[in-house]
């Protein structure tokens, strides 16, 4: 902390030095802003990059002068020399800006610790976990340790290692064609491996595909404890599965958890984490931090405060998320396409992404249909 009020002072002292004022002082007065992230700076007139612009002639050299005007204003503001054209100006300018930038962050930066941890940190309470989240990395944690012990009993059985050919072939079949789809209508879902094709590699699926596999998971336990050793742990996995199936149920629900709801939930779980920690083979090395929430209550905590938890599920921005990452890797030049001699700081990777937002919101709000049929009919109410 003590070294970036160091930094601040001694760039507030160079920029007093060079400009001939204060930087608060020169801050309080002036109207133009740098901020290449600004996906409407070249329509905002009061934006360094702005690009005058008019319907007619008369209109462009209007906003033309504005904007020079402006330039000149803000040129004054900081004692800098006023000569050359609006262009030389822009970038002489411009250059000051990013330094008041540089400035405005280590003001933040200061001003947040002054403020304390207290301000930063938030309550235990506050922090409600995603259920959608959590249902969908314990699945995957139990899809991935039952999937481990299939491939050590089959590498016991055959006396062989490699699990790439009958071992991924059986899996895949039986995942393919009876958890994620059926033998007219087949998946194609592959087993993820470790490199050298000895080891199960970590399943990641998607929320909807984890909760299809983990309800239809008993044809993967059938075919894992297959021997008639293993008898005795079949029975043990299918009885966890079912008490954590039926306790996720509980858990998404849409409505408002009763409070024999939340014992039965939490009675649930406390018989899938005893049988999984204890019986089951996974260990603790099998407790992910989900895990852990679910065997030490602090789920049902929330569940008890807040009666539903399927209201503060991050759903809605996962779908959000979805369209974004479509959006940017296939219908974006990704930051590029800006030219060899545009700066880094410059480049906007997210603009395309805001443009697509509006459009959204638009036509969403039904602003946009309304601002259309206006220019179709301008009758039209």
């Amino acid at each position: 902390m003590e070294a970036f009020r160091q930094k601040l002072d001694t760039h507030l002292q160079r920029y007093l030095d060079r400009n001939g004022r204060a930087y608060e002082e020169v801050r309080r007065e002036s109207k133009i802003k740098y901020d290449p992230c600004d996906v409407a700076r070249e329509s905002n007139c009061f934006n360094i990059d702005f690009i005058p612009t008019g319907n007619t002639d008369q209109e462009l050299r209007l906003s033309r002068l504005q904007f020079s005007n402006l330039l000149s204003a803000e040129l004054r503001l900081r004692q800098l020399p006023l000569y050359g054209t609006a262009e030389d100006r822009r970038d002489r300018l411009k250059s000051v800006l990013k330094v008041e930038q540089q400035l405005d962050l280590i003001m933040q930066a200061l001003a947040r610790g002054v403020e304390g941890k207290d301000a930063a940190l938030m309550l235990i309470s506050q922090a409600i976990p995603c259920i959608m989240h959590l249902e969908n990395r314990v699945g995957e944690k139990l899809i991935t340790v039952l999937l481990a012990m299939a491939a050590d009993r089959f590498q016991k059985r055959v006396k062989s290692r490699n699990l790439s050919t009958r071992f991924a072939n059986n899996i895949q079949h039986i995942v393919n064609t009876r958890i994620l789809g059926t033998v007219t209508r087949p998946k194609q879902w592959k087993l993820p491996l470790s490199l050298t094709n000895d080891g199960v590699g970590k399943v990641s699926l998607s929320n909807a595909k984890t909760r299809l596999f983990m309800d239809n998971i008993s044809e993967l336990v059938d075919y894992t404890f297959s021997s008639p050793e293993d008898a005795e742990l079949k029975q043990i996995w299918d009885k966890m599965l079912q008490d954590y199936n039926e306790a996720m149920k509980i858990l998404r629900k849409s409505s408002e958890h009763t409070d024999e709801d939340i014992k039965t939930f939490q009675l649930k779980i406390d018989s899938f984490f005893t049988n999984y920690v204890e019986l089951s083979g996974a260990g603790k090395e099998g407790v992910t931090n989900y895990i852990h929430m679910l065997g030490s209550a602090h789920l049902m905590y929330y569940m008890k405060v807040h009666r539903n938890l399927y209201k503060y599920s991050q759903q809605g921005w996962e779908s959000l998320n979805a369209k974004v990452k479509l959006s940017f890797f296939n219908h974006t030049q990704r930051g590029g396409n800006y030219g060899a001699g545009v700066e880094e700081s410059e480049r906007s990777y997210l603009r395309s992404i805001f443009m697509y937002f509006q459009r959204e919101i638009l036509w969403i709000s039904g602003l946009a249909e309304q601002h259309i049929m206006e220019k179709l009919n301008p009758n039209h109410t």
